[in-house]
């Protein structure tokens, strides 16, 4: 009895396995990414020469309820486009999400010309091509006409493979879904953290995101932080304000940093400040009277990415470090990370203000 029971799982296991449904999954898969790449191509009038990448949500969304992450596998085939080449960048979405396909092309003379894929009734159907280079004061609004909500996620995206971003940044950045210039700050906190605050001998890092912003989501994987693993904190604080005592005013606040040694319960937290330079900003774009809107002006951020890709191994320019206070016990720690903490109070004292929802 024992016997024809193990043996009729095994066939129920052969036949699912070699069921049409799953082995169609593939198929269509195959079809797919075979297409999007064909009518993208097309549009761009890509030769074997030509500098191409793809950026997608393919290995995030689903397509009707088949995982994509075999489109990997697929694009490759026909067109120089691969995770290991970095020109296939796989952007984050949620799993529900429409699968969808931007495919560039980078010319000599500068111009980045875009085709956005779409799925219309199981068939690729790609648009003409629009020039996504960014530069001064380049309006976003033709992008939106073309890629909708999705355009500044793709443009930055674009912009930072054309501008050869590290790819460590990069991978922040498809996390982030875009590459504005918070994702690119974080790059220069780690930085910042791993040259000028070494771990030492049963050491561990510990962040909280007080403020928290973009480079937050870029510095949870290069320093393995998360919050699963109690290495990540963050508490809602805005990026912009200053903190406010009765003896001083504290600006460009950059986020808590702390090492700590779990057998002995001691550490030291540093209070980190961000300059964004904004003046050497300005000089470096020759707009010296510009008024930075990041809400409206769009395009600030791929310049600004130029501008920090010009002083990549200059960390030591925008971060340092505003406070420190060592931490002698659990408690101390505790006041820093616990439900109800304020580590911005513990680090530099009451901020009136704040503390009355001003």
């Amino acid at each position: 009895m024992a016997n024809r029971f193990f043996l009729s799982i095994l066939i129920l296991m052969a036949v699912c396995a070699f069921h049409p449904q799953a082995e169609a999954s593939v198929e269509t898969m195959e079809q797919i990414g075979r297409q999007a790449v064909e009518a993208a191509l097309s549009k761009l009038d890509a030769g074997p020469e030509s500098k191409l990448a793809c950026i997608t949500n393919a290995g995030y969304a689903t397509y009707e309820g088949a995982g994509t992450r075999i489109l990997f596998d697929v694009i490759p085939k026909y067109a120089q486009i691969s995770l290991g080449a970095g020109n296939l960048l796989s952007v984050h979405s949620r799993c529900d999400e429409n699968l969808w396909f931007a495919f560039l092309k980078k010319e000599q003379d500068g111009n980045l010309p875009l085709t956005y894929v779409g799925i219309r009734e199981g068939v690729p159907v790609a648009t003409e091509p629009i020039d996504v280079h960014v530069g001064k004061n380049q309006p976003f609004e033709p992008f939106k006409k073309v890629l909708g909500e999705k355009a500044f996620s793709v443009v930055t995206l674009a912009n930072g493979w054309a501008d050869h971003v590290p790819e460590d940044l990069m991978q922040g950045a498809l996390y982030h879904d875009h590459l504005c210039s918070g994702v690119f700050s974080g790059y220069f906190t780690v930085r910042f953290i791993r040259n000028a605050l070494p771990l030492e001998q049963g050491e561990r890092y510990i962040y909280v995101g007080a403020p928290a912003w973009c480079q937050d989501d870029y510095l949870m994987a290069p320093l393995n932080l998360t919050p699963g693993k109690h290495g990540y904190y963050t508490m809602d604080y805005p990026w912009y304000r200053p903190w406010k005592t009765e003896k001083e005013v504290y600006d460009k606040l950059g986020g808590i940093v702390i090492r700590h040694n779990r057998e002995t319960d001691k550490g030291k937290a540093c209070l980190l400040r961000f300059d964004w330079q904004e003046a050497e900003f300005k000089k470096f774009i020759e707009m010296p009277d510009l008024k930075l809107d990041w809400k409206t002006q769009p395009w600030l951020h791929v310049l600004y990415n130029r501008f920090f890709m010009s002083r990549l191994d200059r960390a030591d320019l925008f971060v340092s470090v505003l406070k420190e206070k060592p931490l002698e016990n659990q408690t101390d720690l505790n006041r820093l990370i616990k439900m109800g903490a304020n580590p911005l109070a513990e680090m530099l004292g009451p901020d009136s203000d704040w503390e009355k929802g001003l």
